[in-house]
């Protein structure tokens, strides 16, 4: 069922920096599992994502054999040591078998479905459930989410894998929080805080009343709201058929302020190799704008020649468009993700299409044709440890082999990045797929 109407205006991201820490969002190419997904309206979106992520494998949350604890320690597996986890709040790499963690409902279970059993798949649902510093967890509780100020108490995060760390200065890289129980607010590091917005997108769209369609188990409907009464309200001590969690209004902001960063694809991706069902706002982040930002106007262009060769990661390379068509909104943004860390590349512009099989001795295909400009943007950009990069991008000066030009109303401009790459330890290069968009 669909949350509250709201009608907030689209928050916009934060510009993004052309550094090796950019944490780039993506639309990656999962074969067919989004191919029932119906786009043309809210009500189709939602009803067509729900289709899709239902029903999924339940797991036990403490068992003798795999259970939500084994699927976490490989979902936050630190990629810088393998013996190791990374938790949501304090950033913290903390040894698997050791202590100092533990699970953390990030929709608390309080909210709806407080009793464990065969029958409660929101419970044991690792998409909702994160490691968490056991000390964070506790004092997070069950205060909805929201933004604090720099009176709220403040729990600093740990210099960890090149994020995080500091304290004292509001907001930094620190949770913040404030208050008690469902009056409360716990405001999540910057780090992370697009990660549990997503989560909770999730809830929303995964959970929505009925049966489970092959147990037939009742489903609790989750819904986000910022309504603190109706929060409180969904705390009874029993399993609710409707609650409600929030703030969707600071989730929204945080989803917007926070994309998708490598960490949390590669939790998105282990969980649903285990229950069978993905995190369709990890995949696809410009779903949140129709379904809860009441933005569902036209797309900003597609993807062709797609897919792509693949590079040294054992992916193709995926670009995507998000923004506006409109030239008065002045809001055009390319991304490029599922590269190689630490790699170089940049976007290539054309009005046309074209296909150019591995040109100089490249891995990948080139898909345009004409007159190509080079450098979109102006900055040669790092792929950093998350393996994407980012550009806003002025369409009144894009690049030309003749001199920056600018787009007029009606016409049709083709976008592909490239980027150097390395197979069998030789140097090569390679791209992504191609994306068009016609501008108005």
């Amino acid at each position: 069922m669909t949350s509250e109407s709201h009608s907030y205006p689209r928050l916009r991201p934060l510009l993004v920096t052309l550094t090796g820490a950019l944490a780039v969002s993506s639309a990656l190419g999962q074969g067919s599992y989004y191919d029932t997904v119906d786009t043309s309206s809210e009500a189709t979106l939602r009803a067509t994502i729900h289709e899709v992520i239902d029903d999924h494998t339940r797991f036990p949350y403490t068992s003798g054999s795999t259970d939500t604890t084994d699927i976490l320690r490989i979902a936050q597996q630190d990629p810088t040591d393998f013996n190791r986890i990374v938790d949501v709040y304090r950033n913290e790499s903390f040894s698997k078998t050791g202590g100092g963690f533990n699970r953390e409902h990030t929709w608390p279970k309080s909210y709806g479905f407080p009793d464990d059993g065969p029958t409660n798949s929101a419970y044991t649902d690792c998409h909702l459930l994160w490691f968490s510093d056991s000390s964070y967890n506790s004092s997070r509780s069950n205060k909805p989410f929201g933004n604090c100020s720099a009176g709220c108490s403040e729990l600093p995060t740990a210099s960890t894998n090149g994020a995080g760390g500091g304290s004292g200065v509001f907001p930094g890289n620190s949770n913040w929080t404030a208050g008690s129980f469902s009056s409360g607010t716990w405001q999540v590091n910057p780090i992370r805080k697009g990660d549990i917005a997503r989560t909770m997108f999730y809830a929303d769209l995964r959970y929505e009343g009925g049966n489970h369609g092959i147990t037939g188990f009742a489903e609790p409907d989750l819904r986000l709201t910022d309504n603190l009464g109706l929060i409180s309200a969904s705390s009874t001590g029993s399993n609710e058929s409707v609650a409600y969690m929030g703030r969707l209004a600071a989730l929204l902001e945080w989803h917007y302020a926070d994309p998708v960063d490598q960490f949390e694809m590669n939790k998105n991706s282990v969980v649903a190799s285990f229950q069978g069902n993905r995190n369709p706002f990890v995949d696809h982040p410009e779903w949140v704008d129709c379904l809860f930002a009441g933005d569902c106007g036209p797309g900003i262009g597609d993807l062709y020649c797609s897919p792509n060769v693949v590079n040294s990661t054992g992916a193709s390379a995926q670009i995507e468009a998000r923004g506006s068509a409109l030239l008065v909104d002045a809001d055009y943004r390319l991304l490029a993700s599922s590269l190689p860390t630490n790699t170089l590349g940049y976007f290539l512009c054309s009005e046309a299409a074209g296909f150019v099989f591995q040109p100089g001795g490249s891995q990948g295909n080139l898909c345009l044709s004409g007159s190509i400009g080079r450098v979109v943007g102006g900055q040669v950009l790092n792929s950093g440890f998350v393996g994407g990069f980012a550009v806003d991008v002025d369409l009144t000066s894009l690049p030309q082999p003749q001199g920056n030009v600018a787009v007029m109303s009606g016409e049709t401009w083709h976008f592909q990045a490239w980027f150097r790459d390395a197979i069998g330890g030789q140097a090569t290069s390679n791209f992504t797929d191609g994306w068009v968009t016609t501008f108005e």
